[in-house]
């Protein structure tokens, strides 16, 4: 059982917001099956592939259309619902409700209601690509999608090179984003591209830029589809007169000389003065060679 806030009525329903699988159908838990199940009604942004969800796990709750072009007029709709008692769910067509997805104006609206709020977590794209990267787990920054124009696109990738940054895209400006974070980088930095995350022909891509937009371009007869999830690895602080092929072609040095990479990263450390965390897991594929 849930601890009622004191500051919530315990007439008024529950509005729940409920994680749906990103991809493949399995991927939702129990708890959300049965809480789709026992509201009086789900919100979904497209009921008809909402529909095919719940048909697969023989939910009969009734379904109704919420995404942004109509989330003012329903969420008076179902907020009063939630004052009369009626708990609801409300879902995306994948992923959790409100991450770049419609959510925010109900949810908003009933905190203002003291109405309860309970999140039903699950599968995340997000968090599905942090895990499978090997890298900002410890400190990252999720922006949504990224803005078309140029100008404001570049701000925002400089002004957060400190920390990894983690971004959707379309298919149909994912190459041209490639390019400009070609220019703003260089094709030696390394990033995360993953599409496709929970299903059949799943693609996570660690690799340099230039080799990024050499792959996906690879067959220009075939349509790039489906929603990216990329991220770009933070920038640690390196003292400039030392350059990232300087500290490799040291390690490398270590490595062919039987020198452990534990080992070969602390002597990198202490020979150019940088910190551990800078380097270990930037230069770990070179462990493996």
């Amino acid at each position: 059982m849930h601890n009622i806030d004191k500051n919530k009525k315990i007439n008024f329903g529950i509005l729940y917001v409920v994680a749906t699988p990103i991809g493949n159908i399995n991927d939702i838990t129990k708890r959300a099956i049965e809480v789709l199940s026992n509201s009086y009604i789900i919100a979904t942004e497209n009921t008809r592939h909402s529909k095919r969800l719940l048909n697969f796990y023989g939910i009969k709750t009734k379904l109704i259309s919420y995404h942004k072009y109509n989330e003012v007029e329903r969420c008076n709709f179902l907020i009063n619902l939630l004052l009369k008692g009626k708990s609801i769910s409300v879902i995306s067509d994948a992923g959790t409700p409100s991450i770049s997805d419609p959510g925010d104006i109900i949810i908003s609206e009933a905190h203002r209601k003291n109405i309860r709020v309970c999140p039903i977590p699950g599968a995340s794209s997000i968090i599905a690509a942090i895990s499978a990267s090997g890298f900002a787990s410890d400190d990252f920054k999720f922006i949504g999608f990224l803005p078309k124009k140029n100008a404001q696109k570049t701000d925002i990738l400089k002004k957060n090179r400190n920390i990894s940054l983690i971004f959707f895209e379309s298919p149909n400006r994912f190459l041209k984003t490639l390019k400009d974070l070609q220019s703003i980088y260089n094709y030696k930095k390394k990033i995360i591209v993953a599409k496709e995350i929970t299903k059949i022909h799943e693609d996570i891509n660690y690799d340099y830029l230039d080799n990024q937009i050499k792959y996906f371009s690879k067959n220009n007869n075939e349509k790039i589809k489906g929603e990216f999830t990329i991220i770009i690895p933070k920038e640690e602080d390196m003292d400039v007169n030392i350059s990232e092929e300087e500290v490799e072609n040291f390690i490398i040095l270590l490595l062919e000389n039987k020198v452990i990479y534990n080992s070969a990263i602390k002597i990198t450390c202490k020979h150019f003065s940088i910190k551990k965390n800078m380097i270990y897991k930037k230069y770990l594929h070179l462990a493996n060679k």
